[in-house]
């Protein structure tokens, strides 16, 4: 998980295209006309237009015109949308964070981003954006969460099982685990299939 970012830069060569996505996944109802997005990214219009058209071309992106300025937002029935999500968030952000720092943070079985902290689904009332299950090194956990909150400016609220409680929780069918697993979420580390079993 070390080399995530790398791996990234390298399947996708165009750093202005790596930018796009970054700022559309993690900003997915948010649109954006074309001089909006060049102040964003700090990057040439040119470069930022050309990348534009090819993720509306190949259905990542969708834009509708409003006035006479065209803006573009994430489309969420692209083919690759799942997929694609799960490379930003693994490799930005929160996610990326963590993923580079696994070794710290003791034996990890699972790291979940939840639908609150993907889209602001909650988990009936719960207000969860993280779930970590495993022997949990809190201090490191607490440290990596606590600076991404300050550099961000969002209150992270995470829920921390070890793999004991959270199979105890899962057999007496706990209502709160019982909507992890069937809610919204994205894992970055372990399998649905491993979790559910």
């Amino acid at each position: 998980m070390q080399n995530t970012r790398k791996a990234v830069d390298m399947l996708f060569v165009s750093r202005v295209r790596i930018k796009l996505l970054k700022y559309f996944f993690t900003q997915p109802d948010v649109p954006v006309h074309l001089r909006g997005a060049v102040r964003e990214l700090k990057e040439e219009i040119n470069a930022v237009r050309r990348e534009l058209m090819r993720l509306e071309e190949i259905k990542v992106l969708k834009s509708e015109a409003r006035g006479n300025r065209k803006y573009y937002m994430l489309s969420r029935q692209a083919p690759f949308y799942e997929e694609l999500r799960g490379m930003v968030f693994k490799t930005f952000g929160l996610g990326g964070d963590l993923l580079r720092n696994l070794p710290k943070l003791g034996k990890i079985d699972f790291i979940i981003l939840t639908g609150l902290y993907l889209n602001g689904t909650s988990l009936s009332g719960h207000q969860v954006d993280m779930v970590v299950i495993g022997d949990v090194e809190l201090e490191e956990l607490n440290r990596i969460v606590g600076e991404y909150e300050t550099k961000e400016e969002k209150e992270i609220n995470y829920t921390v099982f070890s793999a004991k409680d959270f199979e105890l929780r899962k057999r007496r069918k706990d209502s709160f685990v019982l909507e992890l697993l069937l809610g919204p979420k994205l894992m970055l580390l372990g399998t649905h299939e491993d979790l559910i079993s």
